[in-house]
C-alpha cells in the first residue's frame, strides 16, 4: 500500500511503506516477493505527501532518504533507542550494520530529489522552495532538536520552483558539454527539465543554468522523477495530474487523474545509444571493471549487483583487480576510489587502503577519503590524529570534510581538529561547516 521509494540491493527491494522500510526478495525466480522484512519501524505516515522517498545510495553504499514537514518520527535500530526527527530531514542507512541517523535535519517542506555525483559529493533539494544545498557542507552532526540552519551555503539557485526529483547526466550517449549536469525536474513554475552546469568551487560545487532539456505547455506535464538508463538514454517520469497540492482540493474532485503516467525517453539526435552493460549475473571480476565506466548508473547498478555477492568473494577480487590497475591512467585514482567505496558496501574496513587514498595525489580522492574515515571512525586507529591532519591540507575540500566529520565527536580534542583549519583560507562552505560543528 502506498509504496514511497524504492531501490535494488542485496539481490532483493528496499522499499519504503510508512511506518516501515522493508526489504522483499524473490528466491524463486518468478519475479514476485517470497520474503518481506522489516528493517526499520517508525517513520511517520501522516501525510504520505511528505513521506520518506528520494533513495539513492551514496558510493559507499549507504542509502539516503528525505522526509517533509508535519512528520514525527521514532526509529528504533540495534544502534540506539531511537532517531528522532520533528519537521523535515535526511536520513542515512547503512543496510549492513543497521546504523540509522539524520544526515540532514532540516524543516523541508518537501524534500524531493538527491544526487551523488563521481566523487560522492551530493546535491539536496529542498523541492517548495526549489533550491540546492551542497550535502557536504550541509550535513554536520546534530543531536535532536537541533536543525541546520536555512543560512546553509547552496551551490547556486533554480529559476522557479517546486523541484519533483533530480538526476546527473552522466551519458557518453550526450555531448561532451553536457557530461555531468545537474537535472532538475520542474512541476509547476515550468514544466520541464531545467539543466545546470556544475563546476567546482573551492570547497563545494556551483550550478549555472544552461538551456533545459525540454518543456511541456501541457498545463498537467508534472516530471518527477529522472534516471539515466542502461543505454544512456534519459528516462523520466509524468505523473500527469490537473491538482497539485495538499488538500486544498477535495479528495472525490473528479478533476484527480487516477488512471493516466507517462515515462518518456529522451536520446541525443544523431548520436549512437550505449550498449547496455551486461550486469545481472556477471562474474565479480566483470563487475568490478565495470567500476572504470565513466557512466555514473553503471557504476552504481554494478555496486548493487556487487551487494548480492559473497563479501570474500568480492573483496579477494578486489584485491586482485586494484593489481592490475594502470597507474598511468589519469582515472587511477578514481579507480582506486572505487575499490575503498566496495570495501565501505561490504562493511569490511581496510586501514591501509584508506590511508593510501587519504594521501591520495587527486584532492577529491583524499575528500572521499575522508568521509569513508568518518564512518569508519569507530573501527579505525587515531582517527582524530588522522583528522587533524587533513583539517590542514592544501585543498578546501579536503579541510571541509575534516572539520565535518570532527562534529561525530564529543572530546576537546574534535574541536581542536576542526578550529585547526583556521590555519588556512576559508570560503563560503568551509565557514559554515565549521559553524555548524563547533555548534555541535
Amino acid at each position: 500500500n502506498n509504496p514511497t521509494g524504492f531501490e535494488f540491493w542485496n539481490g532483493g527491494v528496499l522499499l519504503a511503506q510508512q511506518p516501515n522500510l522493508v526489504f522483499l526478495k524473490d528466491t524463486n525466480g518468478d519475479d514476485k516477493y517470497d520474503t518481506k522484512d522489516i528493517l526499520l519501524h517508525g517513520f511517520d505516515s501522516a501525510d504520505t505527501h511528505h513521506a520518506i522517498n528520494s533513495f539513492t545510495f551514496d558510493a559507499g553504499g549507504a542509502l539516503y532518504m528525505q522526509e517533509g514537514v508535519f512528520h514525527r518520527t521514532s526509529v528504533e535500530s540495534p544502534w540506539g533507542p531511537v532517531t528522532r526527527q520533528n519537521d523535515g530531514g535526511v536520513y542515512r542507512f547503512e543496510p549492513r550494520t543497521w546504523k540509522f541517523e539524520t544526515y540532514v535535519p532540516f524543516n523541508f517542506p518537501n524534500p524531493h530529489g538527491h544526487v551523488f555525483d563521481q566523487w560522492s559529493r551530493d546535491i539536496v533539494f529542498d523541492a517548495t522552495g526549489g533550491q540546492p544545498y551542497y550535502g557536504p557542507s550541509f550535513s554536520t552532526k546534530k543531536y535532536f532538536p537541533a536543525m541546520e540552519t536555512k543560512q546553509a551555503p547552496k551551490p547556486g539557485d533554480v529559476r522557479t520552483r517546486p523541484i519533483g526529483g533530480a538526476e546527473l547526466l552522466s551519458s557518453r550517449h550526450f555531448p561532451e558539454a553536457m557530461q555531468g549536469n545537474l537535472i532538475a525536474l520542474n512541476t509547476i513554475g515550468f514544466r520541464g527539465l531545467l539543466n545546470y552546469k556544475i563546476s567546482e568551487d573551492g570547497a563545494g560545487l556551483k550550478i549555472t543554468e544552461v538551456e533545459p532539456i525540454l518543456s511541456s505547455a501541457d498545463e498537467n506535464f508534472r516530471p518527477v522523477d529522472a534516471e539515466v538508463g542502461p543505454d544512456g538514454a534519459l528516462y523520466f517520469v509524468d505523473w500527469h495530474n490537473p491538482i497539485v497540492g495538499h488538500m486544498q482540493h477535495n479528495l472525490r474532485d473528479t478533476s484527480r487523474d487516477r488512471l493516466h503516467g507517462r515515462v518518456y525517453r529522451v536520446t541525443a539526435v544523431g548520436r549512437p545509444l550505449l550498449k547496455p552493460a551486461a550486469i545481472a549475473g556477471a562474474p565479480i571480476p566483470a563487475l568490478l571493471d565495470l567500476l572504470k565506466e565513466p557512466e555514473n548508473r553503471v557504476r552504481y547498478r554494478a555496486k548493487i549487483e556487487l551487494s548480492a555477492r559473497d563479501t570474500k568473494d568480492v573483496l579477494a577480487a578486489v584485491q586482485a583487480w586494484t593489481a592490475k590497475l594502470d597507474p598511468k591512467d589519469p582515472a587511477y585514482e578514481h579507480h582506486m576510489m572505487e575499490a575503498l567505496w566496495v570495501h565501505q558496501w561490504h562493511n569490511r574496513v581496510d586501514e591501509k587502503l584508506l590511508a593510501r587514498m587519504l594521501k591520495s595525489s587527486d584532492p577529491w580522492a583524499r575528500a572521499a577519503a575522508t568521509r569513508v574515515l568518518c564512518y569508519w571512525r569507530d573501527r579505525v586507529a587515531n582517527p582524530l590524529a588522522l583528522l587533524k591532519t587533513l583539517a590542514t591540507d592544501e585543498h578546501p575540500a579536503v579541510r571541509l570534510e575534516a572539520v565535518r566529520a570532527a562534529s561525530f565527536f564529543q572530546t576537546a580534542e574534535a574541536a581542536e581538529v576542526a578550529l585547526a583549519s583556521l590555519a588556512q583560507p576559508q570560503d563560503r562552505f568551509l565557514k559554515s561547516t565549521l559553524d555548524q560543528t563547533m555548534n555541535t
